[in-house]
């Protein structure tokens, strides 16, 4: 199919011509309506224009020694012609002198109108007709290859189902994809519900049932209506390609709800119709899609950044975004286990609508939002505000049925951390604590979680702050838990906290605390000071009883070093090891080749 129109479009041919050959291709397929799927988007990428309206060449016919208009060459000239004044003119001399019952009467009439547009009879022939449909000349065909037409033509047919929906739920992973998504569903008039859908599922233990919430659009399919059902059906399969074209890895998920004709066509029967990412990469595609649907469309300016720790490519909507993003992860690094996030998942407020806060912190299930104010107006303010009062309200209700503040991962609290980061600059009037817009804003937001910044940079140390309260609340939680248990292979002699922390998904920190709690008699732990979290670990009592014997046969620090590398210790602990094995280490200047190790005095080892 593509080859036909590259070809047709190559040789200028008619549209008719074109087609002729196409019907050909049906007649020696089974599934015509496939082959007319494509010729129909072919068509769309293809430019056909009337062949003499468009300045194309054309014989001169000078006569009566009138001089040839200017031209290319001699006997052409380019001239605009329309089809519909040669018609008009035909009929008008056909009129005056009747009806032409013989070619000799016809072309009498053609000489004679040919002479006055000063071309030849056979063009005025050819102009006559050459605006229909049938005739226009094949002039442009943007190219594509036959994967990316078959994607499209899926993607079609889904539309096309769309047009026939009485319903349409669909869930898309990050907060910029919800927020370029929900602004197209405004944008094209579509009516739509959020909510958050729970799930629960089994976590390898029938007693540790673990239940997430996931985000939800439903929206009204077209057969839902009682009237403009076209209109509405054609916004719905307008907004399908920013949902299954995202860009990046992105995951998303369609559940739509199909009134069609059964297959013995006895009535209509209400069919489900269910497709997600992980069905279709790189089976749907859309050409047009890039320009289309550009998140920039709106003039937005977005700034890249290289912020964030991961291979993501993030954009922003200012440079205070920015700056906090790059500082936060400056300060903070991996080694903190939070992660920031730009433009999470929407938060649900009333009337199923949404609040995008602008970053969210993340750690182990704990999950603290931050929202930045910059510029901003009265009526602004007050959306903002209007949101924000939903989700403290939602907090308030909650909190008196939950003991704890902090939101985790198991549990079925709906508290949301948020903080506001005002500018207190760029405001419409200046805020202060006197002022009406802190009045509205302490009224609404507890004032520990205000945050007010100037010179486009948010401090980041009430963040800061706050998730070390969230880390040492929920260390301490767990550490009180006495059913929360971890199991170590007892056949190993020397065991990393680090790994066991990734298979129990659980801070370093906790899991130190109970191996300490229960296998106190069994393993002495070394490393995990200060920034060594990532370097702590268990050795077995057995293997430190035969280290400590190796150790008595040496007196040089680097040979006690040299004892416990051999014997697979990691060099991070060794020092400490040497410390709890009941050796000092006697430095006697700062060359750690001259260091030496002495038994402690009145020695008890661990």
């Amino acid at each position: 199919m593509v080859k036909e129109f590259q070809e047709s479009c190559r040789a200028h041919e008619r549209k008719f011509e074109l087609y002729n050959r196409i019907s050909a291709i049906e007649s020696s397929h089974n599934d015509y309506k496939l082959i007319r799927g494509f010729c129909a988007l072919l068509e769309r990428r293809c430019v056909f224009n009337n062949a003499y309206c468009s300045a194309r060449h054309i014989t001169n016919n000078t006569t009566n020694n009138e001089p040839a208009p200017s031209g290319d060459g001699a006997g052409t000239t380019t001239i605009a012609i329309d089809p519909i004044d040669v018609r008009r003119m035909l009929f008008e001399e056909s009129s005056k002198k009747g009806f032409a019952l013989t070619d000799l009467e016809r072309n009498s009439i053609i000489n004679s109108i040919s002479e006055k547009l000063h071309i030849s009879p056979d063009d005025v022939i050819r102009v006559m007709w050459s605006d229909l449909d049938d005739n226009l000349i094949f002039e442009h065909f943007a190219d594509i290859d036959a994967k990316t037409l078959v994607g499209w033509y899926n993607l079609s047919l889904m539309q096309t189902l769309l047009f026939n929906a009485t319903k349409m739920e669909f869930q898309i992973s990050g907060g910029t994809n919800w927020k370029r998504i929900l602004r197209n569903v405004k944008r094209l008039g579509l009516m739509y519900y959020l909510e958050n859908r729970s799930q629960r599922h089994n976590e390898g233990n029938e007693n540790d049932i673990a239940s997430t919430s996931s985000l939800v659009c439903s929206l009204e399919g077209p057969l839902s209506l009682f009237k403009l059902t076209d209109r509405y059906g054609t916004s719905l399969a307008k907004l399908l390609p920013s949902i299954v074209l995202a860009k990046g890895d992105v995951d998303w998920q369609i559940d739509a709800w199909i009134l069609r004709k059964t297959m013995m066509m006895q009535g209509k029967k209400l069919y489900q119709f269910k497709i997600s990412n992980s069905e279709t990469l790189p089976f749907l595609s859309d050409p047009f899609f890039a320009t289309k649907y550009d998140d920039n469309q709106n003039g937005q300016k977005k700034t890249g950044s290289a912020a964030f720790t991961s291979s993501e490519c993030y954009s922003f909507d200012s440079l205070v975004e920015e700056k906090f993003a790059r500082k936060f992860n400056e300060v903070v690094g991996e080694t903190s286990g939070w992660k920031l996030v730009r433009e999470p998942d929407p938060l649900i407020v009333a009337n199923g609508k949404a609040f995008i806060p602008d970053f969210m912190f993340e750690k182990y299930g704990n999950r603290v939002y931050l929202e930045i104010v910059g510029f901003w107006t009265p009526d602004y303010l007050e959306r903002k505000l209007q949101k924000v009062r939903q989700i403290m309200k939602a907090n308030s209700d909650d909190s008196s049925n939950n003991n704890h503040h902090y939101n985790t991962r198991k549990n079925t609290t709906t508290v949301v951390d948020l903080f506001i980061a005002i500018n207190e600059e760029l405001a419409g009037s200046r805020i202060s604590s006197s002022s009406s817009s802190f009045a509205t804003f302490s009224s609404t937001v507890p004032m520990d979680r205000l945050i007010f910044y100037k010179n486009d940079s948010v401090p980041i140390r009430p963040i800061l702050d706050y998730l070390k309260a969230v880390d040492k609340e929920m260390i301490d939680r767990k550490t009180r838990d006495p059913s929360l248990r971890i199991e170590v292979d007892r056949s190993k002699d020397i065991i990393s906290l680090k790994d066991l922390a990734q298979k129990y998904d659980l801070p370093i920190e906790v899991v130190s605390k109970i191996v300490s709690r229960d296998y106190s008699d069994q393993y002495i732990s070394v490393g995990g000071g200060g920034q060594q979290q990532q370097h702590h670990y268990l050795i077995s009592k057995a293997k430190a009883k035969k280290l400590e014997l190796l150790l008595k046969e040496v007196k040089a620090f680097t040979d006690a070093c040299q004892i416990l590398s051999e014997n697979a210790i990691p060099e991070a602990c060794h020092a400490e090891l040497v410390d709890k094995l009941g050796y000092d280490v006697i430095w006697r200047n700062m060359d750690v080749s001259s260091a030496v190790i002495e038994k402690k005095k009145n020695d008890i080892t661990a």
